[in-house]
């Protein structure tokens, strides 16, 4: 199975706004700078065994209106972030799992998906912990070690000098956090037997 894997942040019709980016990093514009919730970090897909595959998405990491590491997820309940899977390669979106936060009235902060196969009704739980989510799939939310590695003294090394410089006990993101959101899904009903691409998008409500 071929995974194209594409992060991204696009623009969203009615009043959901988001600023458009074109590749995962941990800089953004200046406005993205300043809203956590809507910087999308970084994007994973890899096959985990058994007929399934898992699909990361990560935000509020390293983001100048919040100091890292932080002690908290962000879980923003204005926001709206939508996993988009294009199973036969033209460039559209197949599937689309979509999920956001809210509270109940002890303040308990959960989380609902939609979109997701075999699932006919929205599903929802609690954050920080994995729960089914229809017949094919489970899922988890929750704040967690930012993944993503990074030498920035070798990158600026290697500009200086134009001789790549790398050392894997040099992470400049070491001990930073973000807060993520994973779906494993069986890969017959992601793929259908496909190739696939992904990509991930963040919008706010105003």
């Amino acid at each position: 199975m071929g995974l194209a894997v594409v992060a991204i942040a696009a623009i969203c019709g009615g009043n959901w706004w988001t600023s458009t980016v074109s590749a995962s990093d941990h800089d953004e514009s200046p406005l993205v700078k300043q809203d956590a919730a809507q910087d999308i970090t970084d994007l994973y897909v890899f096959n985990s065994g058994d007929n399934k595959t898992t699909i990361i998405v990560c935000w509020a990491g390293f983001n100048d209106s919040r100091p890292q590491p932080d002690d908290a997820a962000v879980y923003d309940g204005k926001a709206l972030y939508t996993i988009h899977v294009d199973n036969d390669l033209d460039n559209e979106a197949d599937l689309k799992f979509y999920w956001r936060y809210g509270a109940n009235a002890k303040d308990e902060i959960g989380i609902q998906w939609e979109g997701i196969p075999g699932a006919d009704a929205p599903v929802s739980g609690p954050v920080e912990t994995v729960f089914d989510a229809g017949t094919f799939a489970r899922v988890w939310t929750g704040h967690a070690d930012d993944p993503f590695f990074f030498d920035a003294q070798g990158y600026l090394e290697g500009l200086d000098t134009g001789t790549v410089s790398f050392m894997s006990n040099r992470d400049f993101l070491a001990g930073y956090n973000v807060t993520a959101a994973a779906i494993e899904i069986d890969t017959d009903v992601l793929t259908a037997g496909n190739s696939i691409q992904v990509w991930a998008t963040s919008a706010r409500k105003m």
